[in-house]
């Protein structure tokens, strides 16, 4: 995803929730809108977090396949 498309989905993040509160303004928690408003919300914050996470872990393999582990060569002390 480039930044142009986080911004989107930020957007729409924002945009969700300024419309959940005002939902929640005008008719309270536990009216159907609201409930519906807050699912909606609640996707795009997995989605979003379902990208971060799958950017997160394609950098965090990149580094490990391309850092070998300092600890490898480290030998253990002896029990005594």
């Amino acid at each position: 995803m480039n930044n142009d498309e986080n911004l989107t989905l930020n957007q729409q993040i924002e945009s969700a929730r300024q419309r959940l509160h005002d939902l929640y303004k005008q008719y309270g928690f536990g009216h159907a809108c609201v409930l519906e408003q807050a699912m909606l919300l609640n996707e795009l914050i997995n989605q979003y977090n379902r990208m971060y996470q799958n950017k997160h872990h394609f950098v965090q393999s990149e580094t490990s396949e391309i850092t070998p582990s300092l600890c490898k060569n480290i030998p253990l002390p002896n029990p005594t």
